[in-house]
């Protein structure tokens, strides 16, 4: 009775609820956290590109090592690859003592990161023929990648033969220093009969 009373009397009961101030102070909170979000999901659809984008480096660098490794030490033979813009790329199998062998330039420099690799810096222009290529790659809704590949061989003796091949993105955004560069991958191998 007594509250009946009291609330017909128009005293006021104690409400909870948010002030405005509070529902903006809530907002801003909630905008920011978003924000953070997108940069986020962003960074993580870089990040995808990018692992991609190696992983198809590394299968390109296969593919060439492979195919050199098919062929016999001493063969003179030139491989021919065709992309998919219709590129033909010739790939010489020959190779040359240690420590320079033939081809791109491998990295003496004991500190340089790419040491005992091929030299990443080193321009394509510079690199013999058939000791490189910009191979372009298909991709989905006609986009095209073209990746930059290299490869040494060094011949160890009549029946045997080091190969390194590199192969790398290249664009604007995957130049060295830039801000997706990633290394390039390189693989090596051993040749023989």
């Amino acid at each position: 009775m007594r509250r009946e009373l009291a609330f017909r009397s128009g005293k006021k009961r104690n409400q909870s609820g948010m002030t405005l101030v509070e529902l903006m102070f809530a907002m801003v909170i909630l905008a920011v956290g978003l924000g953070a979000l997108n940069i986020l999901f962003i960074f993580a659809s870089e990040t995808d590109n990018k692992n991609s984008k190696a992983t198809s480096s590394t299968m390109l660098a296969q593919k060439v090592l492979e195919q050199i490794s098919a062929q016999h030490p001493d063969s003179i033979q030139v491989i021919s690859l065709t992309d998919c813009a219709g590129n033909a790329w010739n790939v010489n199998t020959v190779g040359s003592p240690a420590p320079t062998g033939t081809g791109a330039r491998v990295e003496t420099d004991t500190s340089s990161p790419f040491y005992g690799g091929l030299d990443p810096s080193q321009d394509y222009a510079a690199i013999p023929v058939g000791y490189a290529m910009q191979y372009t790659d298909c991709g989905v809704g006609g986009r095209q990648t073209v990746y930059d590949v290299r490869w040494n061989i060094i011949t160890v003796d009549q029946y045997t033969r080091m190969i390194t091949v590199s192969a790398r993105q290249v664009s604007p955004s995957n130049q060295l220093g830039g801000r997706l560069f990633s290394l390039p991958t390189t693989l090596r191998g051993i040749g023989g009969m």
